[in-house]
């Protein structure tokens, strides 16, 4: 490691951590060269704890969902308590983490979050990665990683059991809230999306269109709620 707080280690090493094993052995190329090395590769939660137990790197880069077994972020929080200096990027194919019952605040501070869809551009992972590397070198430099959303976490949850197909009282009883609490954060909903109440269309329906978007969900019009 360079001696300077804010240098980057002369090769960074990487954990790679990614089920699927296409885009594994591409990121594991990918990220191999003068400045960066994968030190260990592994496809699920457990077995890159076994292999961070005797491996020593900078980075962590993980699949947000890596299937069944702990997420992504649970290996992140796991790593970051033992190696508080830890850079870490995860990857998902959602453009907001909360898509899929993972909240911001769930994530590690610092914590650069890279959509699966941008790594066609090599150089958005490699940034990721040396804007982890940094951080880890200087742990407490403010995050400025993950922007502000305009949605807040019991909105992205609303929604995706609004997409589900469940009625305010059913999501109320899930949530353990009121059914007047719920409709209370549907109108917020709508609001925040700039859905106006228009007979021509069910205001439920454009929640769940929006989610489907956001989530990058190729379900057709059919397989949505009505």
């Amino acid at each position: 490691m360079a001696a300077h707080p804010f240098a980057l280690p002369d090769t960074v090493r990487i954990l790679l951590v990614e089920d699927d094993p296409l885009l594994r052995t591409a990121l594991s190329t990918a990220l191999t060269g003068d400045w960066s090395r994968i030190v260990g590769v592994a496809e699920s939660a457990a077995q890159a704890m076994d292999i961070a137990a005797d491996t020593p790197f900078d980075v962590l880069l993980s699949d947000l969902d890596l299937g069944a077994g702990p997420t992504g972020a649970v290996l992140a929080h796991a790593l970051r308590r033992e190696r508080p200096s830890l850079g870490i990027v995860v990857l998902t194919s959602y453009s907001d983490p909360r898509l899929v019952g993972t909240k911001l605040s769930q994530l590690p501070p610092g914590t650069d979050y890279v959509m699966k869809q941008s790594i066609h551009d090599l150089d958005v992972l490699r940034s990721a990665v040396v804007r982890a590397a940094l951080r880890g070198s200087a742990p407490n430099l403010p995050d400025q990683t993950l922007e502000r959303q305009p949605l807040t976490d019991t909105h992205i949850e609303t929604m995706r059991l609004i997409a589900e197909g469940l009625s305010n009282a059913e999501i109320a009883e899930r949530r353990f809230v009121t059914e007047k609490s719920v409709e209370v954060t549907v109108s917020r909903i709508l609001k925040q999306l700039g859905i106006e109440a228009d007979r021509s269309r069910n205001a439920r329906v454009e929640i769940a269109r929006t989610y489907y978007a956001m989530a990058g969900s190729g379900a057709s019009a059919s397989a949505r709620p009505t």
